[in-house]
């Protein structure tokens, strides 16, 4: 069997950095001053919601520059001839809070969402810049080669997403910040292709995770991270299966469990759980 097996390293230094640096971190009263912001900005949201619910949109940041407020008549004009939207909606987190966080909003024309692996390579999260070929800008940016844009049509919520807008989930706030667009699962079809993209082509069904930026309908991800979803296998079952499955392996390869090794023998999974069924079967992502 040629195909490619995924390997998950695992970098001590990089770990044993975080651990340092967490050490030297400042406290107030023993407390991170990051756990205590977000702790008074959730029994804030709580009291407003509770006793003067009318101030909620008070708590609301400005909106980016990307993001664009939008009336019924432009809603009703933004279909393309497939019944799909031209420009991306997501759902964008502005500060650490209540649920009143979580808004629906739509970008601008061009603009999509993207993970913080691409910060180097190509533009910081959570938003792109109009892209290349959109109806922005016949000169817009053009996506990394190995990347790309991904129509979405199904994410899963993961309990993560809660921490994000909790404002307790540490690689959100260190690599991304606010406002952030949360979720790791993406499952849709391929709209656009990098140029050196060969296992992915246009209109493509695909399926995989992103580094946050997943609540969105546009986004974009290296072609890495993605596999074509099989055919019976729903957008919905698809955007189910990465963040789990990623979460398992990683845990067995931190054991020293993944990759197995060779002739490993298969086994009875564990009580339904990945990591079981992974510990003892050669899975090929």
């Amino acid at each position: 069997n040629n195909e490619p097996t995924l390997t998950i390293p695992f970098n001590r230094n990089i770990h044993r950095q975080s651990a340092m640096a967490a050490e030297k971190k400042r406290t107030i009263l023993g407390q991170d001053p990051d756990v205590l912001l977000a702790l008074w900005a959730n029994v804030l949201s709580w009291l407003v919601s509770t006793f003067v619910p009318s101030f909620l949109p008070r708590l609301l940041p400005p909106a980016c520059s990307e993001e664009e407020v939008e009336d019924s008549s432009a809603a009703a004009a933004d279909h393309d001839s497939r019944g799909g939207r031209r420009r991306t909606r997501c759902v964008s987190i502005g500060r650490p809070g209540g649920s009143e966080q979580l808004r629906i909003v739509r970008l601008k024309q061009g603009v999509a969402t993207v993970g913080y692996n691409l910060k180097e390579l190509f533009c910081a999260p959570p938003y792109t810049p109009p892209l290349e070929g959109s109806a922005a800008s016949s000169s817009g940016e053009v996506i990394p080669p190995d990347c790309v844009v991904l129509r979405n049509d199904a994410f899963s919520v993961n309990y993560a997403d809660c921490c994000i807008r909790w404002g307790l989930y540490e690689s959100a706030k260190r690599f991304v910040g606010y406002p952030i667009v949360p979720g790791f699962d993406v499952s849709g079809a391929v709209e656009r292709v990098g140029s050196d993209v060969t296992d992915l082509k246009e209109g493509d069904d695909a399926f995989g995770c992103t580094l946050f930026g997943a609540y969105s309908s546009r986004v974009v991800v290296p072609s890495l991270q993605l596999r074509r979803r099989p055919r019976g296998l729903s957008a919905e079952r698809g955007a189910a299966l990465p963040a789990v499955s990623l979460t398992a392996l990683h845990a067995l390869s931190l054991a020293g469990h993944y990759p197995p090794p060779p002739g490993a023998s298969d086994g009875a999974a564990g009580t339904g759980s990945r990591a079981g069924e992974y510990s003892n079967k050669s899975i090929l992502i």
